[in-house]
C-alpha cells in the first residue's frame, strides 16, 4: 500500500477524530439513528424458523390471549403483538414479521448505543468505543438477527442494561439491576446465565465496603430477581394452562424443542465453538452475490480489498512494536481489572454452557457477543496505557473491513427473497394459488410454517385419519377451490400400503411442485376426489 496514501489518509481521519472529539454528544446519536436506517434499509429475508412461527401467532391473534405465552420467550410475542396492531392503527399495511423486524432494528440500534457509553465509561477512549461499537453493530449474526424477527436482540439489550449499571464506578442499584434483568429473562430464558456477572458488578460496586453491605447488596438483588421472576412465569403458566400444579410448572419452564439436547462430543462441540466464534463476526458466501452486481457494488468491493490490504499492511508495519507486557499492564490497573474480571466472567459461563447445549448454533452466542468486544477494548486500551504510541487505525480498518464484507456476502443478498429458495417458492406457490385453496399437512416443522406463512390466502388442516375426508374433498372441488398435500402428509401417506394405494388414485398427474435445494425439501401434490 503507498505511504502517501495512508498519510493522506491518517491525515483526514485525525481531522475528524479531532471534530467528534470537540463534540462527543453527537456521537451516540450518529450511531443510533445510523445503524437504525442501515437496518431498516436491509431487512433479511432469510427468515429463522422462530420468527416466522411468532409472526403467525401474533397475525392468528385476533385478542390479546394465552397464545402469545411462551416460556422460552414469555412476554415477547405479546409486545410484539402490540407493536404490530399499533403500526396498523397508525396506517401501515404491514405484516407481523415485517413488524417484528422494525422492532428488532429499533432495539438494536439502541442496544450499540448502550454498548458504546459502556464502552466509553470502560475505556475513555472516543476512538475504542466507537469502533467496537460499530465491529458489535456490524457483526455478522448481530447484524442478520437485527433484521430478522427473534427475542434476541431485545433480552440482550437489557443484559447490557444491566451490565451498564454494574459498572465498578457506578453506585449499586440492585433493585434497578434486577428489574432489568428480569425484563432480559422474559424475553428469553437463555439470559438466566447472566445472573452470576451481576452479582459479581455488585461485589466490585461495594468493594470498599464491609462483608455484611455486600451481603446485603446481593440479598437485595437474589431475592427481588427472584420474586420477579418466579411471580410473572407462574402467573403466565397459569393463565396459559389454569393449572396450579409446582410439577407441571417445572416442566413448562424447562420445555425445549424435542431436537435440542445437550452433546458432549468433545471435539465436535470444540469444533462447533470455534465456528461459532468466528461465525459471530464474518459470515455469508461469495456466491450469494452472483446477479446482484451494480455500480454500487463494485465500489464496495474496491473499498474491501483496498481495507483488507491496509489492514494487512498495518499488522505488518506494527508487528514488532511493544505490547507483551500489555496483559500485565491490565492487571496491575486496578480500576480495569474488576472489568477485565465481569467480562471474563461473562464470557466463560455461556462458552462452558453452549459447548454442551447446542454449540452448533451460532445465534446462542450473540448472548455473550458483547462481553468478547469488552475483552478486545481493555486488551486494546491496556497497549495504549502501557506505550505511548501513535494509534495505527488497526481496528478502524478492520471494522470497515468486516462490516463490508458482511454486507456484500450475507446481509445484502439475503435482502433479496431470490437468495433464499425456501421463500421465493413460497412466493411463488402464492401467486399460484387462489384464495381458499387448501393445505394438508401432518405435523409442523419450520418449512411447512414459512410457506404457510407466506400463502396466508390459503387454509390449512392436519390430517386426523391416515387419508384425506373424501366428502371434504368433494365440497372442495365444488366450490371451485383445489386441495393438496404437504411434504409431512405426502410422507405419512406414503409410508403405508394404504396410504400410497390412495395416493395413486386421488394424486393428480404432473401437479407435483417441490423444492430441492441445499438441504431443502419442500413438496405439494394435489389431490381431487
Amino acid at each position: 500500500m503507498p505511504s502517501p496514501f495512508l498519510s493522506n489518509a491518517t491525515t483526514l481521519f485525525r481531522r475528524i477524530a479531532t471534530w467528534f472529539s470537540q463534540n462527543e454528544v453527537v456521537i451516540p446519536w450518529l450511531l443510533y439513528f445510523g445503524l437504525l436506517a442501515l437496518y431498516l434499509a436491509f431487512p433479511t429475508r432469510n427468515y429463522y424458523w422462530d420468527g416466522v412461527s411468532f409472526a403467525q401467532t401474533i397475525e392468528d391473534t385476533k385478542q390479546l390471549g394465552t397464545n402469545l405465552i411462551h416460556p422460552n420467550h414469555l412476554i415477547y410475542n405479546v409486545l410484539g403483538y402490540y407493536f404490530y396492531n399499533v403500526l396498523l392503527a397508525v396506517g401501515f399495511n404491514v405484516r407481523a414479521i415485517t413488524a417484528l423486524q422494525v422492532l428488532n432494528n429499533i432495539v438494536s440500534a439502541m442496544a450499540a448505543v448502550v454498548l458504546y457509553l459502556t464502552l466509553k465509561a470502560m475505556l475513555r477512549s472516543l476512538y475504542l468505543a466507537t469502533f467496537l461499537t460499530l465491529l458489535f453493530a456490524l457483526s455478522a449474526t448481530w447484524w442478520k438477527f437485527s433484521t430478522d424477527a427473534d427475542a434476541y436482540i431485545i433480552s440482550v439489550l437489557f443484559l447490557l442494561l444491566s451490565f451498564y449499571f454494574v459498572l465498578p464506578d457506578k453506585r449499586p442499584q440492585p433493585y434497578f439491576v434486577a428489574f432489568l434483568f428480569f425484563l432480559s429473562m422474559c424475553f428469553h430464558q437463555l439470559a438466566i446465565l447472566f445472573g452470576p456477572v451481576v452479582m459479581v458488578g455488585l461485589f466490585f460496586q461495594e468493594a470498599r465496603v464491609e462483608s455484611k453491605a455486600k451481603l446485603s447488596t446481593g440479598l437485595k438483588f437474589g431475592v427481588t430477581t427472584i420474586l420477579l421472576t418466579t411471580t410473572a412465569y407462574f402467573s403466565c403458566f397459569y393463565l396459559a394452562t389454569d393449572k396450579l400444579e409446582l410439577r407441571a410448572f417445572a416442566r413448562w419452564i424447562t420445555y425445549y424443542s424435542p431436537d435440542a439436547s445437550f452433546t458432549f462430543n468433545i471435539w465436535d462441540n470444540l469444533f462447533y465453538t470455534l465456528r461459532g466464534n468466528a461465525r459471530l463476526f464474518l459470515s455469508g458466501r461469495f456466491s450469494l452475490i452472483t446477479g446482484l452486481v451494480r455500480p454500487s457494488i463494485v465500489v464496495l468491493m474496491v473499498l474491501l480489498v483496498v481495507a483488507f490490504g491496509t489492514f494487512v499492511y498495518l499488522v505488518v508495519k506494527n508487528f514488532h512494536k511493544p505490547g507483551s507486557k500489555s496483559f500485565r499492564a491490565l492487571m496491575n490497573n486496578s480500576r480495569r481489572r474488576p472489568l477485565l474480571m465481569l467480562a471474563v466472567v461473562w464470557t466463560l459461563i455461556y462458552l462452558a454452557f453452549l459447548f454442551v447445549w447446542l454449540p452448533q448454533n451460532t445465534f446462542y452466542r450473540l448472548f455473550y457477543l458483547p462481553a468478547l468486544i469488552l475483552l478486545v477494548g481493555l486488551f486494546a486500551s491496556a497497549r495504549y496505557d502501557f506505550v505511548t504510541y501513535t494509534p495505527t487505525y488497526r481496528l478502524a480498518v478492520f471494522t470497515i473491513a468486516v462490516g463490508v464484507a458482511n454486507f456484500l456476502f450475507q446481509i445484502y443478498p439475503y435482502h433479496h427473497p431470490d437468495k433464499f429458495p425456501p421463500v421465493r417458492f413460497a412466493l411463488e406457490l402464492s401467486k399460484e394459488w387462489p384464495e381458499g385453496t387448501s393445505i394438508y399437512y401432518a405435523a409442523d416443522n419450520a418449512d411447512k410454517s414459512l410457506v404457510r406463512y407466506f400463502t396466508p390466502q390459503t387454509a390449512w388442516t392436519r390430517l386426523a385419519n391416515q387419508t384425506p375426508d373424501s366428502e371434504e374433498l368433494k365440497n372442495i372441488y365444488a366450490q371451485g377451490l383445489t386441495a393438496w398435500l404437504e411434504t409431512t402428509a405426502i410422507d405419512q401417506l406414503a409410508s403405508t400400503p394404504e396410504g400410497s394405494a390412495w395416493l395413486s388414485a386421488h394424486a393428480k398427474n404432473d401437479s407435483k411442485r417441490e423444492l430441492k435445494d441445499r438441504g431443502f425439501r419442500i413438496e405439494f401434490l394435489q389431490v381431487v376426489p
